[in-house]
């Protein structure tokens, strides 16, 4: 059985930012409503932090510019095989989520990412969703799943966390 773990949205967002490749899509009840994030639910201060940020990937902001969208000490998850799977593991603060980043771009060729719901409460925002990235080392695509979890606070982002087929992460880094 795979075991399927809590992983950092940071993650999913920086595959979004290295390729021209990656599709985005929202699930709306009208197609006038779909767009990387509702327009009905931009209105949240969560969600136009989220929307900026994945804007600012979608252009391809550097790593350093990516961090500044985080809050100083902001939570940054993603357990697995930190061995095998240099970009993941808890970091706290912009510069570790920096350093996630760059490596994440080192390692990773994003080649689909499918936003299938977008979810807001408050200051969360969560993300539901599917991914496949090649690894550059050896040319195998992971295939996963994915959930989310982002808090924003005073504009900026305090929580990412992703919940992902850790297990196919790992397999596919080695």
């Amino acid at each position: 059985m795979k075991k399927i773990n809590l992983i950092s949205a940071v993650a999913i967002l920086a595959m979004a930012t290295y390729t021209t490749n990656v599709k985005a899509a929202v699930t709306a009840d009208t197609p006038a409503k779909a767009g990387f994030i509702q327009k009905a639910e931009r209105d949240s201060t969560a969600l136009k932090v989220v929307n900026e940020f994945f804007d600012r990937f979608k252009k391809g902001a550097t790593p350093d510019e990516l961090a500044t969208r985080f809050d100083l000490n902001a939570d940054y998850f993603i357990p697995g095989d930190s061995k095998n799977v240099p970009w993941i593991g808890h970091r706290t603060g912009r510069a570790a989520i920096r350093e996630s980043f760059r490596l994440l771009k080192e390692n990773i060729a994003p080649e689909k990412l499918i936003f299938t719901d977008i979810l807001a409460k408050g200051d969360r925002v969560v993300i539901l969703g599917y991914l496949e990235s090649r690894m550059k080392k050896n040319n195998k695509v992971i295939k996963s799943e994915f959930s989310i979890d982002i808090v924003v606070k005073n504009g900026l982002i305090t929580r990412y966390h992703l919940l992902e087929d850790s297990f196919e992460v790992s397999e596919k880094a080695k």
